[in-house]
């Protein structure tokens, strides 16, 4: 009875052990990895785009492949499958991602940014080349038809627009990395024989919960609702878009007296929370700003009360999505709710539409005109004074003869109004300058911004001149003749904020003592329930333009609840500000009208569908994959084991008349005492 009893215990004991210690020895076998930024999944009222991983993580042998012969061991020789695929950049393209998925060897990949050799790094080849994720027409799915013979967009590889198989992560932090190539070079190579001995291997997990398509996931989403605990599938993209105007906008706005300036507010890249569309975005946003900074200082409130036409400028969210912004724009200034059910402003107000598109930091203004569109004089009058004043400091501006304008937020006003009065200014004639266009690369590097003779900040401070020169036409019908023009210090640290670090001066003025983060921003729309940081400082910044203090108000609290009047709003400003300010800066709603309209037809290309799924985790843990000799060792092991306990309780349990029905109530609170604290540590 003693002996059986000290078995017993022993057993226990060790049980006890081994479970009090089980999340040590997980830890000691795994080895996360920083994973903030996986490719996920995106939906559209037809089609699923991007990579998921299965439910519980997808598993595979580390395998760099940093050229051509990497990856045709791979497909040809590896017997230790399935991989996960460290790619360096240069064979991250369309080509070898579609011949990864074809391969059915591969379970993963990695984008390794940094930190590689010094060979790869320094690839003339993928500089030269170009590598934009994007279609060769990008936003072909929003039913424009404005793709030429010559596509805009002549690097694209259309790898964002597909639904890949397997996960894909990029990783970019220099010390992961050289763990990543130090795992491999110590525990997989040499290459033969891999089967025979243990291996680097990583868990990729970023599992998405949508598929399909949106107009499914919306409508699982829906159904769950019924459930005492409903699960969400996606959501749909959207923003806010925001504007500011000269002066205020009113109800019974004379026809043709309100001239716009528009930018793209968005970007977008495969990867969560890298989207720097320095070129893409952020330089059209800069020379948007400037100018409105510039008109400001030109006109004073009261001046700008003088006259009947106003100018308003608007940044557009989720263009990159088939013009959510723009669209929804449109769509409510034809139901009467744009920017208010107060004001009412629509097309027929609009004497002038000029967008800005991908300012290059090369001296060319390219103008693109819809050939059907007979130019009015607004148009006509603003071409020629801009072109006048580019010309004088050295700028090559023509008019573009396409018979098709670019991928453009006028594209939405068009559909509504084919004699709708836009233009737009671009970096590029025919093709996309940018060889990096809604790419991870279309960074500071991507516009030269940050060298010593970086010339961006004097090319955008020479078109902010000229464009303000030729909004001040528009308003007062005369020639400007004053000295004030756009400072390129200015236009520096608006890049600084725009490309480099939101954590910049000039955000920095608005918004001290809050902390901003120290990084570009990421200019992907994402949700609609999320308003993006970059959304709200661009808000902030254009309510520092020529706003009025309100001085009877002290405190942040009752400046948000401050009545002003019609055409403003108030707001608190912080940093040098300190105050709370009269302004015309506000914000509508960027979500596409396909989801405020009851039973639209989410397959209809009319307005944008597009939707972001839901996931739950997203990790990357490293770690050694046993041999298989060692595996099946281990297997058969354990099964070795589970028969001898079954004898061992068969055993105990034919003596337990014998040895346990005189036990004492001692022993039997000790034994359920002692149960208790291991299943309480499981």
């Amino acid at each position: 009875m003693i002996s059986v009893r000290l078995v017993l215990f022993v057993c226990l004991h060790f049980a006890t052990y081994t479970l009090l210690n089980c999340l040590s020895v997980k830890d000691q076998m795994y080895a996360n990895i920083i994973a903030d930024n996986p490719c996920f999944l995106r939906l559209n009222g037809t089609n699923q785009f991007g990579c998921t991983s299965s439910r519980f993580g997808n598993v595979g042998t580390l395998h760099l492949v940093s050229n051509s012969t990497d990856l045709n061991w791979l497909f040809n020789e590896g017997n230790a499958d399935p991989y996960t695929v460290a790619l360096t950049p240069k064979m991250f393209n369309g080509e070898v991602l579609q011949s990864i998925e074809l391969s059915a060897k591969v379970n993963g990949i990695m984008l390794l940014m940094n930190g590689t050799e010094q060979e790869i790094i320094e690839n003339d080849n993928l500089l030269n080349n170009g590598f934009s994720p994007e279609d060769t027409c990008p936003n072909h799915y929003s039913g424009v038809n404005s793709c030429p013979m010559k596509p805009w967009n002549p690097y694209g590889t259309d790898i964002l627009l597909k639904s890949w198989s397997f996960p894909i992560f990029v990783v970019y932090e220099q010390n992961t990395i050289n763990n990543i190539i130090d795992c491999f070079k110590n525990h997989n190579l040499p290459l033969n024989n891999q089967n025979d001995r243990s291996l680097c291997a990583l868990e990729l997990k970023s599992h998405m919960y949508a598929a399909v398509d949106s107009k499914t996931c919306l409508r699982r989403t829906m159904m769950s609702y019924q459930n005492i605990r409903p699960i969400k599938f996606c959501d749909p993209l959207g923003d806010k878009n925001v504007y500011w105007s000269l002066k205020e906008l009113r109800p019974n706005t004379p026809e043709q007296s309100v001239a716009i300036v528009a930018a793209r507010l968005d970007a977008t890249s495969m990867f969560q929370d890298f989207a720097p569309g320095a070129l893409s975005t952020a330089t059209s946003i800069v020379t948007l700003m400037t100018t409105a900074n510039l008109i400001s200082e030109m006109f004073s409130y009261e001046d700008a009360s003088n006259f009947s036409r106003n100018i308003m400028f608007i940044l557009f969210n989720g263009e990159a999505y088939d013009y959510i912004g723009s669209s929804r724009v449109v769509y409510d200034m034809m139901d009467g709710n744009f920017p208010n059910d107060l004001i009412k402003l629509n097309q027929s107000h609009v004497g002038l539409f000029v967008e800005l598109s991908q300012i290059h930091y090369d001296k060319e203004v390219v103008f693109y005109r819809p050939i059907k569109n007979n130019a009015s004089e607004n148009v006509v009058n603003f071409m020629n004074i801009f072109k006048e004043s580019l010309s004088d400091d050295g700028f090559s501006v023509t008019e573009s003869k396409s018979t098709s304008i670019p991928p453009s937020s006028l594209n939405s006003f068009l559909k509504a109004d084919p004699k709708f009065p836009g233009i737009i200014l671009t970096g590029f004639k025919d093709q996309f300058k940018n060889k990096f266009y809604h790419s991870i690369l279309d960074d500071a590097e991507n516009i030269q911004y940050g060298y010593d003779n970086s010339t961006i900040p004097h090319t955008i401070a020479n078109i902010s001149t000229s464009l303000s020169y030729s909004l001040y036409k528009f308003i007062t019908n005369s020639t400007y003749t004053g000295l004030k023009q756009a400072n390129s210090s200015y236009v520096s640290k608006l890049l600084d904020c725009y490309v480099k670090s939101m954590n910049c001066e000039v955000f920095q003025s608005l918004t001290s003592p809050l902390h901003l983060p120290d990084s570009p921003p990421a200019y992907y729309i994402s949700i609609d329930l999320i308003t993006n940081t970059i959304t709200s400082l661009s808000r902030l910044l254009f309510a520092s333009f020529g706003s009025k203090i309100i001085n009877k108000v002290q405190n942040e609290d009752n400046c948000l609840n401050y009545r002003t009047k019609q055409g403003f709003m108030p707001i608190w400003l912080r940093g040098n500000y300190n105050a709370c300010y009269s302004t015309t800066s506000n914000v509508t709603d960027a979500v596409s009208p396909a989801f405020i309209i009851p039973d639209y037809d989410l397959s209809s290309p009319k307005y944008s569908t597009w939707t972001e799924s839901v996931w739950h985790e997203v990790q990357i843990r490293i770690f050694l994959r046993q041999s298989l000799k060692l595996q099946i060792l281990i297997f058969v092991l354990g099964i070795l084991i589970f028969l001898l306990s079954f004898i061992i309780i068969k055993k105990m349990y034919d003596q337990s008349g014998i040895h346990f029905n005189n036990r004492s109530m001692y022993d039997l609170t000790f034994f359920q005492t002692l149960s208790y604290k291991i299943f309480k540590q499981i």
